[in-house]
């Protein structure tokens, strides 16, 4: 069984450049303004997706008096992001998640979210304006604000929802990678990424280590530069240790600078497994775990907006469990992630599918 350990976003720097004086440089300007806005509901006409993206300070959106709604942007392609500011009115989100897609799923780049909780902000007409930081080297065509819980009664209220992201030329790195990830498949390691902007590019070198020290190269695939289009790549470790193994991508251009991705790590071995049926789920979801009794693991079921939709701690009694996740209201139709994860550093991220 697969074990999902870590995707991330990834800007490749020249060997000798580091990454802050990149930064530094980089113009950054609000690539929502006039995109492609949608959400989940609005409360009237007056209020729809399209007004809080308008750069007009007096037309807002305004959803669907309920805690799960959301509002997305389509920009139109894949910018390297700064900050998101939001600007609420009275009724804002007490908790909420900021969500980043490079294909619209919102679970592609989940690692990425920015999740905020206890908000507490006035109860004026425009209750405050949040600035919030993302984290570095994010870089995604879609966002999304995805409520968890209201402030008010009412729904979800914003005037204006910018996004800021890189439009000089320092910004516009030739190689962006994105959803770099090392997968445990029995014994081999299986990585992925794929690049959102490719110009200039002679290959990826695939490098490994068992310390997060020493690497050793293990591969190379050749770059497809593919100019703005999204490419995927792939690359199996048949050789792979057991345990922990380390990976980084080493990245060339065509005139011999190198840049280096950041370092994913995935556990290769031990007790841990996990099986899940049915295929697709009906009424229930039968969740297999073999570990190591008196292990606490944590439950989740993630739908594809990143809204928890269950949640629980459960004690290993034996070296398996057998788990139920009975079907509830909040599980409609479509594709679900569900989470595992132990004190023993295990983590298991899987695809569920609800008819």
């Amino acid at each position: 069984m697969a074990f999902l350990l870590l995707a991330i976003a990834a800007q490749f720097t020249a060997k000798g450049q580091t990454a802050a004086s990149s930064v530094s440089q980089t113009i950054y300007a609000n690539v929502a303004m006039g995109k492609m806005a949608t959400a989940s509901s609005s409360d009237n006409a007056d209020h729809a997706a399209m007004y809080a993206i308008d750069g007009n300070p007096n037309t807002r959106f305004s959803s669907g008096y309920d805690d799960n709604q959301w509002l997305s942007v389509d920009m139109g392609k894949a910018y390297l992001l700064n900050n998101v500011t939001i600007t609420w009115e009275k009724s804002y989100g007490k908790d909420f998640n900021i969500l980043f897609s490079n294909n619209g799923t919102f679970t592609d780049l989940y690692i990425d979210s920015i999740h905020i909780r206890n908000h507490l902000l006035s109860g004026n007409s425009v209750a405050g304006i949040d600035t919030i930081q993302l984290k570095a080297g994010t870089v995604a065509r879609y966002i999304r604000m995805q409520g968890v819980h209201r402030a008010t009664s009412n729904g979800y209220s914003i005037w204006e929802m910018q996004v800021f992201g890189a439009t000089s030329a320092a910004g516009l790195f030739p190689v962006s990678v994105t959803g770099f990830t090392a997968t445990a498949e029995n014994t081999t390691s299986l990585l992925e990424w794929i690049t959102i902007t490719e110009f200039s590019n002679a290959g990826f070198t695939i490098e490994r280590s068992n310390d997060a020290i020493n690497f050793t190269a293990i591969g190379w695939i050749n770059g497809r530069n593919a100019g703005s289009v999204t490419s995927h790549y792939s690359f199996t470790d048949k050789q792979a240790f057991t345990g922990k193994n380390y990976y980084r991508l080493r990245q060339t251009w065509v005139d011999g600078k190198t840049g280096y991705s950041p370092v994913i790590v995935v556990n290769l071995g031990g007790n841990a497994s996990v099986n899940t049926y049915p295929v697709p789920v009906r009424d229930h979801l039968v969740v297999e775990y073999k570990g190591t009794a008196g292990e606490t693991i944590s439950i989740a079921l993630f739908n594809a907006s990143g809204f928890p939709v269950y949640n629980n701690r459960q004690d290993v009694q034996t070296g398996q469990q057998t788990m139920i996740i009975n079907r509830t209201a909040t599980m409609t139709p479509g594709e679900y992630f569900l989470s595992i994860s132990s004190a023993n550093n295990k983590t298991y991220t899987g695809k569920i599918v609800l008819q």
